[in-house]
């Protein structure tokens, strides 16, 4: 199955096996994926580059992750019809292999997700609700572009998750819940950098009680 034989047809599972047969050699360019994947590109952009932060398989992903779904989401908000991708990032690559292990360690969460998703509240995964969720995307991509270690990366990991396959299958119960795990994230994050800092100005002697 090729993604590009027609993945408005396809669910978000069938589409996101088909991604190890995209392209050719030993690698995939991030420009590759993005003109494959057709006009679901911005859900499963984010899909693909949230699952590494739950799974970190591909060393020093995150930053990475984090610029892409932080571009992906300014582009939804200022209604792009298709991600587009400056060439410094476009022409980066990831090993097909690591992609392929990646597809294989959580197509089953994925199924999973999208065995409880149909089309419902809409008005969450169109219109404002689009621009919302491009701004929780540039949110939550600011995040995973921090210098922080894998546990400050999974909470927003998993939302993005959830935020992209509700995009994806227009289920706007599904991005709800998504929006309030990226709350509950970005609350966690804080509070962790906020205790690192301290932490920090503690060991210099510049914080006293």
């Amino acid at each position: 199955m090729q993604v590009n034989s027609d993945p408005s047809t396809l669910r978000t599972s069938e589409v996101f096996l088909a991604l190890k047969t995209v392209g050719e050699g030993d690698r995939i360019s991030l420009t590759q994926l993005t003109e494959t994947l057709g006009d679901r590109a911005f859900g499963l952009l984010v899909l693909i580059f949230a699952l590494p932060n739950i799974i970190p398989m591909i060393p020093g992903v995150s930053t990475v992750s984090g610029v892409v779904i932080g571009l992906v989401g300014l582009q939804m908000m200022v209604g792009r019809h298709a991600p587009w991708l400056p060439s410094a990032i476009g022409d980066r690559s990831l090993p097909r292999a690591q992609l392929a292990a990646m597809v294989d360690r959580t197509i089953g969460w994925v199924a999973k997700l999208e065995r409880v998703a149909r089309p419902r509240w809409t008005f969450l995964t169109r219109g404002l609700g689009h621009v919302a969720l491009g701004a929780m995307f540039v949110l939550l991509g600011g995040i995973l572009a921090l210098p922080l270690s894998w546990i400050g990366n999974f909470p927003p990991g998993v939302a993005l998750v959830v935020l992209s396959i509700g995009l994806l299958e227009e289920d706007g119960m599904l991005v709800a819940a998504g929006h309030a795990i990226g709350i509950v994230a970005t609350v966690l994050v804080v509070a962790l950098v906020v205790a690192l800092v301290a932490a920090a100005l503690a060991s210099f002697g510049w914080l006293t009680s």
